[in-house]
């Protein structure tokens, strides 16, 4: 689906878009405050975003991974303040999804 707009109105509506696509079944979403963990996250090695490039850092069995195109390694000091993305995954419902899901 290309129209924004209409993506959005099947969001909020559940209504049809233009090009026929419904928004899904209704989902009741987990309730709750919400406790997350911090799990991955993208950052960039170069002087500059015109040069160098990006890499992964992932959690994993409690240590810091890094995806660095070929090379994988352990990530001692992973630049937490530094990273453009972050990557989260709620950890009060793991073991328990709705059924509805």
């Amino acid at each position: 689906m290309d129209d924004l707009d209409s993506a959005i109105a099947n969001l909020e509506g559940g209504n049809e878009g233009n090009d026929g696509q419904t928004g899904g079944p209704k989902v009741p979403l987990e309730d709750g405050d919400g406790k997350y963990s911090m799990v991955g996250m993208v950052s960039h090695i170069g002087k500059n975003t015109g040069s160098g490039h990006y890499v992964a850092h992932v959690k994993h069995d409690g240590k810091w991974v890094i995806f660095n195109d070929e090379k994988v390694a352990l990530s001692e000091n992973p630049p937490m303040q530094h990273a453009y993305l972050y990557l989260f995954q709620r950890t009060d419902t793991i073991g328990s999804p709705n059924p509805e899901y």
